[in-house]
C-alpha cells in the first residue's frame, strides 16, 4: 500500500492535471473537510493556483477582444479616411489640370514661373494621392477585401507603358530607365495589381537609385511570367532583405528617403494574392534587383 506521502503526491498530480486541462474539483468545504495539515496545506495551494489561472485566462480574453477591437477600429478608421481623402485629392487634382490649361491659353508675362510652380504643386498632389491609395490598400488587404481580376494581356506591352509613366520622375531624379527585353509574355493577369507592383518596385529604384540607370524587363519562364526592376543605387544589407517586405519597415532612413514603409509589403501581398511571388537579390552601395513572377495562366502553380 502506498505511503501517506506517495498517495499526496498522487492526489496532486491529479489535480495539476485537472488544473491544466481548466477544471478543478477543490473547493473550499474540501478544504475545510481535509484532516492532514500537509494536504490541506497542498489543496490551498492548488485552489488559489487554478483561481489565479482562471483570473488570468478571463485577463487574457479582455485583452485579446480589446485588441480585436482596436484592430477593427483601426481597419475602419482607414478605410474611411481613406475613402473621404480621395475626393478632395482628385478634385485638386481635376482644378490644377484645368488651371494649367488656362495659363497656357493666356498671355501671362510670368507664365512659365507660374507653370513652374503648378508643376510642384501636380507632383505633391500624386504623392499625396500615392500615399491615401497604399491607406487604401492597407485597409482592403487587412479587411480581407482583396479582389483579384484577371484579363487577358501582354506584359511586355504593359512594362513598356509603365516605363512611359515614370520617365519624366526618372528625369527629374537624374536617371535613365529602360526596357531590357522584347520578348512577349502573353497570358490571364490581374493587371491593375501588377501594374501597382512594378510601379511601386521602379518608384523605389528612382528613389534610392542615386540617379544611375535602371533597367526592367519581363520574360515568360515556363508557366509563369518574370518581371524584374534592376537599379544601381544604395542596396540593401542582407540582414535587412527580409525586413523591407515587412509592414511600415524599410532599410533606409525615413528622413533621408521619405515614405511610410508599405510598398514593399504592400507588394508582397498582392504578389501572393496573384498567386505568385516577389523577391530581392541587392547588395550595399552596388545596387538591388527586385523579381515580380505571377502565373501566365491566370492560376497558383
Amino acid at each position: 500500500m502506498p505511503s501517506a506521502e506517495a498517495q499526496l503526491v498522487e492526489r496532486a498530480l491529479r489535480h495539476l492535471a485537472e488544473i491544466g486541462a481548466g477544471r478543478c474539483s477543490i473547493t473550499d468545504e474540501t478544504v475545510a473537510s481535509e484532516t492532514d495539515p500537509n494536504a490541506q496545506e497542498l489543496l490551498v495551494g492548488l485552489l488559489m493556483l487554478s483561481e489565479d489561472l482562471a483570473f488570468g485566462q478571463q485577463k487574457q480574453s479582455a485583452l485579446n477582444e480589446e485588441l480585436r477591437a482596436a484592430v477593427r477600429a483601426r481597419d475602419d478608421f482607414l478605410s474611411i479616411a481613406s475613402h473621404e481623402l480621395r475626393t478632395p485629392i482628385t478634385t485638386l487634382g481635376l482644378q490644377a489640370e484645368s488651371i494649367r490649361r488656362l495659363i497656357l491659353e493666356a498671355e501671362l508675362p510670368s507664365k512659365e514661373k507660374v507653370l513652374a510652380r503648378l508643376k510642384v504643386l501636380q507632383r505633391q498632389t500624386a504623392r499625396l494621392a500615392s500615399l491615401v491609395g497604399g491607406l487604401v490598400d492597407v485597409s482592403r488587404i487587412n479587411m480581407g477585401r482583396l479582389e483579384v481580376v484577371r484579363e487577358r494581356a501582354d506584359l511586355l506591352e504593359l512594362l513598356k507603358a509603365i516605363v512611359e509613366r515614370f520617365e519624366p520622375d526618372a528625369n527629374r531624379a537624374g536617371a535613365s530607365i529602360s526596357v531590357r527585353t522584347s520578348t512577349p509574355a502573353p497570358g490571364e493577369y490581374d493587371v491593375f495589381h501588377v501594374d501597382q507592383v512594378i510601379s511601386n518596385l521602379i518608384s523605389n529604384a528612382i528613389r534610392y537609385g542615386r540617379g544611375r540607370p535602371i533597367e526592367v524587363g519581363v520574360e515568360p519562364a515556363a508557366d509563369q511570367a518574370r518581371l524584374w526592376v534592376r537599379d544601381e543605387g544604395i542596396g540593401i544589407s542582407p540582414e535587412n532583405q527580409a525586413r523591407i517586405f515587412l509592414q511600415f519597415e524599410r532599410a533606409a532612413p525615413s528622413t533621408s528617403y521619405g515614405g511610410m514603409g508599405l510598398g514593399l509589403w504592400i507588394s508582397r501581398q498582392l504578389s501572393q494574392a496573384m498567386g505568385g511571388t516577389i523577391s530581392v537579390k541587392s547588395e550595399a552601395d552596388v545596387g538591388s534587383t527586385f523579381t515580380l513572377e505571377v502565373p501566365m495562366n491566370g492560376r497558383a502553380p
